[in-house]
């Protein structure tokens, strides 16, 4: 199946679209955080929400799936980068903590 998106699309369109799917499960993580705190409602329930966000991080890991195939990233620098991110984030919740 990748071939089949692989092929027809640019570069280019593969990295719009990747974006655009990116802008909507941040949008789809937000509405769930509203329904989720409800200081600021929305008329999306919770479970509606939860529908939204598993559809957009669907949309995203097939658009990341195409990234891969067009640019092959270095997997060896991707995890050292993650485990360096990690490790930050990690380091600022210790230090957030009472």
């Amino acid at each position: 199946m990748t071939e089949t998106i692989r092929i027809p699309l640019p570069q280019g369109e593969i990295l719009a679209q990747l974006a655009e799917e990116c802008m909507e499960l941040a949008h789809a993580a937000l509405k769930l955080r509203r329904a989720i705190e409800k200081r600021n409602p929305t008329p999306i329930g919770t479970g509606d929400a939860v529908d939204m966000l598993e559809e957009e991080y669907a949309d995203v890991l097939l658009c990341v799936e195409q990234l891969h195939e067009h640019f092959r990233p270095n997997a060896q620098t991707v995890n050292i980068i993650k485990a360096t991110k990690l490790k930050r984030w990690m380091d600022r919740l210790q230090e957030a903590r009472p």
